[in-house]
């Protein structure tokens, strides 16, 4: 699975959980234990994404940063980290560097836009939180550590939730992960949980929840011994849409004539789009630092942002809806300075992609061009729920509060 893949089984587990309404749950430490999932994989930094859910259900705390134990002792540092509005982690050690083992990430802060201050998160079971804890400021039954959970237990749980909710998507993305956690439990020496698998597997049998892609290559799969025996029947009911690893064909180049018609895949559009605008996006820099640039070089710029819109277009027609494709179209068509269509594409890039921040990046900066201010600072806002340590958006945003929007 890719590692985005992972961020969304857990961002959407999460959902799942806060849906379920199930008051016996200990919500909590089904979401530390998520976490635990997620930080044993190179993922990325996903918290803001359900932040109110986490809040909700007392995973995560919110102070004002002079809260902090160290504050009195570091309060230069935290002053500073204030001033600047930006999202930082925070290191056990706040004067010293950052070090997985000797000084690992204890908290994090960031800036509220809907509050307009500075904010300090303390994650359940974290060293910051048993640093809370210590000084009394985290009492009664926050003070309790989560419980700790086998992860095939987690699965079953999530599973059964989503199962009661009919999230065939969520439940796929489980069907895809277990196997591999089933490999490293193995490697790892930590006992599988038999029941609780077979358990998942009707779950996701009884649902027609078995996704038809992602799954791997045949080839892939494990023979031989109990690790080969639970593939084969772990797989069994997706034989029919798993593929097969292409063979690698030696192409003599030199024996195709370059007016050879080729079929062409939408992923092969999406690549010439992105080659294209780079290039166009270049020569406009180039003109731009060299006095605005003669005709022939404004000419080959439109033609080359003509091509890649005409790709654009031949991609979306062999993959209607795709985010990257409609993006990179709006950006041509930004370019084009055909602002209302370009706006058109980046609405519909972001019904299907909501949280994708590239396109909330996109839109607030065709807001700007188009001279609406707060709707811009708006999707600089959201984006930055998104992608705290998005600099970029956070230079913009100062920007613009600097205007007065």
């Amino acid at each position: 699975m890719a590692m985005h893949e992972i961020e969304t089984l857990v961002e959407t587990s999460i959902r799942c959980l806060d849906n379920s309404q199930d008051a016996q749950a200990d919500y909590r430490s089904l979401i530390f234990n998520l976490y635990q999932l997620q930080d044993s994989f190179d993922t990325g930094f996903t918290h803001f994404r359900v932040m109110d859910i986490l809040i909700k259900h007392r995973y995560v705390y919110t102070f004002p940063i002079t809260a902090h134990p160290a504050y009195l002792e570091h309060t230069a540092y935290f002053d500073g980290l204030a001033a600047s509005q930006k999202f930082s982690f925070i290191y056990a050690n706040p004067a010293k560097e950052w070090d997985a083992t000797a000084n690992p990430v204890a908290g994090y802060a960031n800036y509220d836009h809907a509050t307009g201050k500075y904010i300090l998160y303390c994650d359940a079971g974290s060293l910051l939180w048993s640093a809370m804890v210590a000084a009394g400021t985290i009492t009664g039954k926050d003070a309790l550590a989560p419980e700790p959970m086998g992860f095939f237990h987690l699965a079953l749980t999530i599973t059964e939730y989503a199962a009661a909710q009919r999230d065939k998507e969520l439940l796929g993305l489980w069907y895809l992960l277990l196997p591999y956690m089933v490999m490293q439990a193995e490697q790892d020496g930590i006992p599988i949980q038999t029941k609780d698998l077979e358990t998942i597997f009707n779950i996701i049998i009884s649902q027609d929840a078995i996704p038809h892609e992602g799954l791997p290559y045949v080839e892939d799969i494990p023979k031989g011994g109990e690790l080969g025996a639970f593939c084969e029947w772990w797989y069994a009911p997706a034989k029919e849409w798993m593929p097969s690893e292409p063979e690698e064909e030696e192409i003599d180049l030199e024996s195709i004539p370059f007016t050879q018609e080729v079929e062409k895949s939408a992923h092969w559009y999406s690549q010439q789009v992105v080659t294209l605008m780079e290039h166009a996006t270049n020569a406009i820099q180039q003109m731009e630092d060299n006095g605005g640039g003669d005709a022939a070089a404004h000419q080959a710029v439109q033609q080359q942002l003509a091509t890649a819109l005409n790709y654009a277009n031949k991609g979306l027609e062999l993959a209607p809806g795709e985010p990257n494709l409609l993006m990179n179209k709006g950006s041509i068509l930004m370019l084009l300075q055909d602002y209302p269509a370009a706006m058109a594409c980046y609405d519909e890039a972001l019904a299907s992609a909501p949280t994708n921040p590239y396109v909330h990046l996109n839109r607030a900066i065709l807001y700007y061009h188009m001279d609406q201010f707060r709707e811009a600072k708006a999707s600089f806002e959201r984006l930055l729920q998104l992608e705290p340590s998005n600099e970029f958006a956070q230079q913009w945003l100062q920007h613009l509060r600097e205007e007065g929007y």
